[in-house]
C-alpha cells in the first residue's frame, strides 16, 4: 500500500480540510477511523457549541458549551491533515491546490 493509499474495504474517500465547526468533527472521524485521507491544512480549532439569537435583523452566535470528541478537546487545537497542502486565500476550482491534490490522491486509489 502506497503512502497516499488507504485500504478500508470501502470506495476511496477523501476529506479536504482547512475548515471549522462541525466539519472539524468530520475530519477528526475520517482520520481516527481511517475512512480516508484528510487533505489540506489544519482545521481552525473552532468547535464550541453555540446558540443563535436574532437581534435587530442580525444574527448573534453565543458560545454556550465546550465540545469534546472521544474525550479530546478540538477547540483551539484543530485536526492535522494526513496530507498537508496549503492553499492561497481565494483559490477555487482548478486553481485550488487542495482540491487538485485530493483529485490526484483519489484517482490513484
Amino acid at each position: 500500500m502506497g503512502q497516499n493509499e488507504l485500504q478500508t474495504g470501502l470506495n476511496p474517500r477523501g476529506k479536504v480540510s482547512g475548515t471549522r465547526s462541525g466539519k472539524e468533527i468530520l475530519a477528526y472521524g475520517f482520520k481516527k477511523y481511517r475512512l480516508g485521507e484528510v487533505i489540506g491544512s489544519r482545521t481552525e480549532g473552532a468547535v464550541l457549541a453555540a446558540t443563535a439569537f436574532l437581534i435587530d435583523g442580525g444574527l448573534l452566535l453565543l458560545a454556550v458549551g465546550d465540545v469534546q470528541v472521544d474525550g479530546e478537546r478540538l477547540e483551539g487545537v484543530g485536526v492535522a491533515p494526513t496530507i498537508e497542502v496549503q492553499a492561497e486565500p481565494g483559490s477555487t476550482g482548478l486553481d485550488d491546490p487542495q482540491l487538485n491534490r485530493a483529485i490526484a490522491v483519489l484517482s490513484v486509489a
